[in-house]
């Protein structure tokens, strides 16, 4: 797919958001991912994503019912844990498209960074995927504005962008 962008070109491409990205990402430790059912609706799962070399990574068991979703269809969602809804602070949402990854050194560098980080490591049957980047997007909440940040291939960054809640309107309108 043309517009599918490796993390390393991302990296080159918008550094400081790659760069707020990442530390997101390492911080929580694990994000949201949003697949397809074989029916259309939705899942949403945790699940661990890690940067390595040049590619966004998840591992997943392969029998479970998001590796059967992405199996059948590669469109992801990534998006950042929030814990408060008082002060939910900056957020992330990522889509994509899942590569399954066969390349020996890259499974074994991704295993081993799991193994570091997290304590256990997949075994060489799991399901290793790169995530092929489409669009990004980072919401960073201040009081009541929303200044959105936003990314793709075809035009690059745009923003930030300021917005308020218009609480009558049900909208957020630019500030």
């Amino acid at each position: 797919m043309a517009d599918r962008v490796r993390w390393g070109d991302f990296e080159v491409e918008a550094a400081e958001l790659a760069g707020q990205l990442r530390a997101m990402i390492d911080n929580a430790g694990f994000v949201y991912l949003g697949t397809i059912r074989h029916d259309g609706s939705p899942r949403v799962s945790p699940i661990e994503a890690h940067l390595v070399g040049e590619e966004l990574m998840l591992v997943m068991i392969p029998r479970t019912q998001k590796a059967r979703d992405v199996i059948g269809d590669p469109r992801v969602v990534l998006q950042s844990p929030i814990a408060n809804a008082a002060d939910p602070g900056t957020e992330f949402k990522l889509t994509g498209r899942t590569i399954t990854v066969v390349d020996g050194s890259q499974r074994e560098a991704v295993a081993r960074q799991i193994e570091v980080a997290s304590g256990w490591r997949p075994r060489p049957a799991w399901l290793f995927l790169a995530v092929g980047i489409e669009r990004v997007a980072i919401l960073e909440w201040q009081k009541d504005e929303l200044i959105l940040t936003r990314w793709d291939p075809s035009r690059g960054i745009h923003g930030p962008e300021r917005r308020r809640l218009d609480v009558d309107a049900g909208t957020y309108v630019r500030a």
